[in-house]
């Protein structure tokens, strides 16, 4: 009988620890952070990428070693990667790189992204992110000329994607979906993404008729753009730690608060730099959240516009960004 009893004792206290542990298991799956941008579209997708560009270290070149001192000091964690574009090397200062699905021919037409690098910067710093834009089923052109400040420098980049579409000796001949053009741009290069994308939209028709521009990504522009110019729904991406293009300087002052005509977010990511963007893509927290934006605005992906529109939109809630705003029309997007 006492055997008995002790068995009881035994299955009951075991039961008790076993609900116990049921429900310390329930409270930490409640406790998990909900998932960031970055943790859902920070990796690679299954395009595979095409390219003839290579690149290599930035500091096998001396102004390349320059930079790479530079951005350490900055608080980058990553080796930067450059072409031989002069001055990284013995190649022309000017010219325009293209990236693309190597299944294209397979999969169809594909939205433009028109990325431009920052002043003093070598096209191959980006190339990270070209290569991830593309694996999400992007063709990406990198105009560069050193002082990528203008216009003129998205708008030769889009000129020449519109010729490759052309040809029919290229791989990207009827390829190029040029109704979902997007320009993005990095500091000097934002500041020019921004200038395009007010020049364009009332010429687009006369230039093409399937070109439309359907938004802008501006990582950390300069200040010669001004907002209330802006005519396409435009993301704004800052960082706290950029001292350069700092979140509360002209990036609101003059784009984002003087954004009336368009919809437009800002997102300020904790522990992001000016350079952060040229680091490995794990290391640039912002990095799925640019994927996010382009995917929503070229694929209307249901996952990717949940962060950006409707009452419940997750960008407020990732723990990635210390501030996230969005103005009255992208408010009243449904």
């Amino acid at each position: 009988m006492r055997v008995m009893a002790l068995w009881r004792v035994l299955a009951t206290a075991l039961a008790a620890a076993t609900m116990l542990a049921g429900s310390w298991t329930a409270v930490a799956a409640a406790d998990d952070p909900p998932p960031t941008a970055q943790t859902v579209f920070g990796g690679d997708r299954p395009h595979p990428v095409a390219t003839s560009v290579r690149t290599n270290p930035c500091q096998d070149s001396a102004y390349g070693l320059n930079q790479h001192i530079v951005i350490h000091l900055f608080g980058n964690r990553d080796d930067m990667t450059c072409t031989q574009a002069f001055p990284y090397g013995p190649d022309s200062p000017a010219g325009v790189n293209t990236y693309y699905p190597a299944d294209i021919a397979d999969t169809g037409s594909a939205p433009l992204i028109v990325l431009t690098g920052g002043f003093e910067s070598s096209p191959g710093m980006y190339d990270r992110l070209a290569r991830q834009w593309v694996s999400n089923g992007f063709v990406v052109v990198i105009a560069y000329e050193w002082f990528n400040s203008l216009a003129y420098v998205p708008a030769a980049a889009l000129a020449v994607a519109m010729s490759a579409d052309r040809d029919p000796a290229s791989p990207l001949y009827q390829r190029i979906d040029l109704s979902r053009t997007i320009f993005a741009g990095h500091s000097a290069g934002g500041q020019a993404s921004l200038q395009i994308a007010t020049l364009l939209p009332p010429l687009e028709k006369t230039i093409n008729p399937d070109l439309h521009v359907a938004g802008v990504l501006a990582i950390q522009p300069a200040p010669l753009a001004v907002g209330a110019l802006i005519n396409v729904p435009t993301l704004f991406l800052t960082g706290d730690n950029d001292f350069i293009v700092p979140d509360f300087a002209w990036v609101r002052w003059w784009q984002y608060n003087l954004t009336f005509n368009a919809p437009a977010w800002i997102a300020n990511a904790r522990g992001v730099s000016h350079f952060s963007v040229v680091d490995e893509l794990n290391n640039y927290l912002s990095a799925g959240t640019a994927v996010a934006w382009l995917r929503y605005l070229a694929f209307d992906d249901e996952s990717a516009k949940s962060y950006f529109v409707g009452p419940n939109w997750q960008l407020p809630t990732d723990k990635t960004y210390f501030s996230v705003d969005r103005n009255p029309l992208a408010n009243s997007i449904d």
